[in-house]
């Protein structure tokens, strides 16, 4: 795998402050049960060892399964971590580094980077993607710390069927996936879309069209605006995946 040459000039990066020691931190990111919760994943294999493979399933239930594939490039615990990531967008390799510093309050401070994003029109989509996935992946392993078993796949009433790659501000949200079946497939929405607003609510980041879904139930009739075409549709129940029956 090589990594992209041309990146954005910013990285993501977030910090947080976790009430829990960096040992207890650093078992926690490699505990497979727990990652179901704060990454997410239906199946979770990253063995820990430098130089080894990882992989993230994901099967979100009503949408096509995915992974998240790469390799771990540097470890030492438990202060450091760095992966090579895989995009699955951009086809190019991008590097997330977790760095634990102990506090003397026997707290921990993570900070995450995420780097190597192309400085393309997709490359910008994913990095906005990325960025809102992580915050929320960071808030959700502070739950799971904290005894909190929040779930990332358990949220919204209401779904519209897309899987979003990120939101770039003026355009919208870049769509990956429809499922087939869903209101946004039936209204039309394809693949590669871009999603510039749902009932004049304007989608200049994922927080916007967070809020947008979090006032929506299911039954509700929306109208979306994607490209030049005014599309309309009904939004249905979210149904958690099976494999979170006893999560």
């Amino acid at each position: 795998m090589t990594t992209s040459e041309t990146t954005t000039t910013t990285p993501v990066c977030h910090d947080v402050v976790l009430r829990h020691t960096p040992d207890r931190v650093w078992d926690k990111i490699f505990d497979g049960e727990a990652a179901r919760g704060w990454l997410g994943v239906a199946g979770f294999v990253m063995p820990e060892r430098q130089g080894a493979a990882f992989c993230w399933f994901y099967d979100a239930g009503p949408t096509m399964p995915s992974a998240d594939v790469g390799r771990i490039t540097a470890l030492q615990r438990p202060e450091r971590l760095s992966l090579l990531l895989r995009l699955t967008q951009s086809q190019v390799d991008s590097r997330v580094t977790l760095s634990l510093t102990g506090t003397d309050n026997g707290h921990t401070t993570l900070r995450l980077t995420h780097t190597g994003f192309p400085d393309d029109r997709i490359g910008r989509f994913e990095r906005d993607g990325w960025e809102h996935g992580w915050e929320h992946h960071l808030e959700l392993l502070a739950d799971h710390l904290d005894g909190r078993a929040n779930n990332y796949q358990i949220g919204h009433r209401a779904v519209l069927g897309v899987v979003p790659v990120g939101v770039t501000e003026g355009d919208g949200i870049l769509v990956s996936k429809v499922r087939s079946g869903s209101p946004a497939d039936l209204a039309g929405v394809r693949p590669g879309d871009v999603i510039r607003s749902a009932d004049q609510v304007v989608f200049d980041s994922m927080e916007d069209f967070d809020e947008w879904i979090d006032d929506r139930r299911p039954g509700d009739k929306v109208l979306l605006r994607v490209g030049g075409r005014s599309l309309a549709a009904v939004l249905e129940a979210k149904q958690p995946p099976e494999y979170l029956a006893n999560v």
